[in-house]
């Protein structure tokens, strides 16, 4: 996660000032970051027991589905996305749902694990009391994501995939891509 953090961070815009949708917002990470660089953030996840984690920090958060965002169109301008991607099976559907909230020439920062893990074994665990815990895995390809964007009116401006060391195989795919109209 702190690898995909960093390259999440470098390709963030200037979010001073902005209206910054973190959508999986999870327990917060981002939501909580992009605040303290003075963004206007709202959280959205599906599961309550996160956006009350998210919410301890003073976020504002709302529960919804990626793909139906309960989020006026054209009011965002940046949707962050960290690592949620792999809960959904329909990729497209949910970066439509990106592109529509985005003001036009907002920018849409998406995170995923690496395609390739799916081929290595990959597993996405959280730990727990009980022990840890599988969660199911939708793995998208490079070119589903091409293929999404391109479908949803999105402009892909950059694609990192960060190793976890040099000369490494990369561990995350951090998407940065802009709404053109």
């Amino acid at each position: 996660m702190e690898v995909e953090q960093m390259v999440v961070l470098s390709l963030l815009p200037p979010v001073s000032g902005r209206r910054v949708l973190d959508v999986g917002c999870g327990t917060g990470r981002y939501l909580h970051l992009a605040g303290a660089l003075g963004a206007k953030v709202i959280g959205i996840d599906l599961s309550p027991a996160m956006l009350a984690r998210a919410r301890d920090g003073g976020a504002a958060v709302a529960r919804g589905d990626m793909a139906a965002l309960p989020v006026t169109s054209a009011t965002c301008d940046v949707v962050l996305c960290g690592l949620s991607l792999m809960d959904i099976e329909a990729l497209d559907d949910v970066v439509k749902e990106f592109a529509r909230v985005l003001r036009p020439r907002g920018v849409v920062v998406c995170s995923t694990l690496h395609p390739s893990g799916r081929a290595q074994g990959w597993q996405r665990t959280f730990s727990t009391t009980d022990g840890s815990r599988a969660l199911p895995a939708h793995w998208h390809t490079r070119n589903d994501h091409v293929r999404a964007c391109r479908d949803a009116g999105l402009n892909i401006e950059f694609v990192e995939e960060p190793p976890l060391k040099p000369g490494g195989a990369p561990v995350a795919m951090v998407i940065r891509a802009r709404r053109m109209a």
